[in-house]
């Protein structure tokens, strides 16, 4: 929401986008037998956490103390919209959480060993990666309508509270990290 009030609808969603394909990504793993790659993701879960935390404390830092300015006549080029992809799917495909959340929902529709009809499972992964870019569409068009009617004390308002969440989320991760890594700290 914050790439779409400052910089425009495009950025906005092409963040939504790469959060959508990690979200496909972890979908097919799900979908496709979670039992053949589940041993593989929680032997690199430790490092993940490491990796999310530490991006989410950049990405903090980089939210809390932004400018607050609405830029009413950025015209975003393409390598802005290519650096907002590749910085939405990093953040979502380094997310443990992200991963255990897709095995969750998909264990309680049943698919905890994979599905046995491939065009289930076809279905399945496009219905996620539909509804994770619909989601994205619907929020940053409805963002980049009121974007014009929120001003920059407010903004810098925002980035920060989303700042400070985005840290509580960070020190959650690394503290899981930790505990994973040295068990014996705590």
């Amino acid at each position: 929401m914050r790439r779409t009030l400052e910089r425009r609808f495009l950025i906005g969603f092409a963040t939504g986008v790469g959060a959508a394909v990690a979200d496909l990504l972890y979908a097919s793993i799900a979908a496709f037998g979670i039992s053949a790659v589940e041993s593989v993701l929680l032997e690199y879960r430790t490092p993940l956490s490491f990796m999310g935390g530490i991006f989410l404390l950049v990405l903090a830092a980089r939210t809390a103390i932004g400018k607050g300015a609405v830029d009413r006549q950025v015209n975003p080029g393409t390598s802005d919209a290519v650096t907002a992809f590749a910085s939405g799917f990093v953040l979502t495909a380094t997310n443990p959480l992200t991963v255990l959340g897709f095995v969750a929902i998909f264990a309680g529709f049943g698919v905890g060993e994979g599905l046995t009809d491939t065009s289930r499972a076809v279905s399945l992964v496009i219905g996620v990666m539909a509804g994770s870019i619909l989601w994205w569409l619907i929020l940053n068009s409805v963002v980049a309508r009121i974007r014009h009617f929120i001003s920059a004390r407010a903004l810098q308002r925002l980035n920060l509270a989303a700042g400070v969440l985005i840290a509580a989320f960070a020190f959650y991760e690394l503290t899981i990290a930790i505990m994973m890594a040295a068990p014996w700290l705590f």
